[in-house]
């Protein structure tokens, strides 16, 4: 296992504001230092987000679903209230729908 997973979470580049709404904005860049690629992700708000994730701002848009039954979807769920680290390429797109608008802040960093 990387020596990133038993460190405490280190900011590696500026924290960014990712709207979530009905309908998916278009996706934000977290811009990291190099081969990083850790992500907190702090959903302030009171519902759900399904996380849209690429490498382009189209493709995040894109990602932003929620899945159905029957119909699987690449959105990422967010609890309410949730804080995660998770691991994506380096420079991601990050964008967000929901059932009403919400604030999802996502800081690139290393660490859990």
């Amino acid at each position: 296992m990387s020596n990133a997973s038993n460190i405490a979470f280190s900011p590696t580049g500026d924290t960014i504001l990712v709207p979530a709404a009905a309908t998916a904005p278009t996706g934000v860049q977290a811009v990291a230092a190099a081969g990083v690629g850790q992500y907190r992700i702090v959903n302030t708000g009171t519902i759900v987000v399904h996380l849209g994730v690429g490498a382009t701002a189209a493709t995040a848009t894109a990602n932003a679903v929620a899945a159905v039954a029957g119909t699987p979807a690449k959105g990422i769920i967010i609890m309410p209230g949730a804080i995660e680290v998770l691991r994506f390429a380096n420079d991601a797109f990050f964008s967000g729908v929901s059932a009403a608008a919400v604030s999802l802040y996502v800081t690139p960093g290393q660490g859990i």
